[in-house]
């Protein structure tokens, strides 16, 4: 069954090249397909990318942490009170990735690595904490 993965864009936040967005949604169908993840239905995952305040914000309101990130992720809420025959045929919303867009590119620049490797990772380490990592 497919991966969807769904990359929104801040643009009031963040400035994202096409190229960039299509590797975020590859790092983390990779990393679900690799870990085994997704079975015999559907997964999706949405993927923020955005500005520092946005994450700082984020990462206020649900980690009680006040200041800037890099990556959070927010697992979905699972209803386990569906049938499993019906609940099988669902998608299952894996949960939500918000990456800065600003500290991708300070780390990268600090690592001395490209902006895409940078943000590849992040996307991964997103997902990883998403699937219990």
């Amino acid at each position: 069954m497919p991966v969807r993965v769904h990359v929104e864009i801040d643009h009031g936040a963040a400035n994202v090249p096409s190229h960039a967005v299509d590797l975020v949604e590859l790092a983390v169908t990779t990393i679900l397909g690799r870990e085994g993840f997704i079975r015999a239905r559907s997964a999706s995952v949405t993927v923020l990318l955005t500005g520092d305040e946005r994450l700082r914000q984020l990462n206020r309101e649900f980690a009680g942490d006040d200041h800037t990130t890099d990556v959070l992720s927010f697992e979905a809420q699972r209803d386990d009170g569906f049938p499993g025959d019906v609940h099988e045929q669902l998608t299952d919303h894996i949960g939500d990735i918000a990456i800065s867009i600003a500290q991708t590119e300070r780390q990268a620049e600090q690592k001395g690595v490209a902006f895409e490797r940078e943000l590849a990772m992040l996307a991964i380490h997103g997902t990883l904490h998403l699937i219990g990592y």
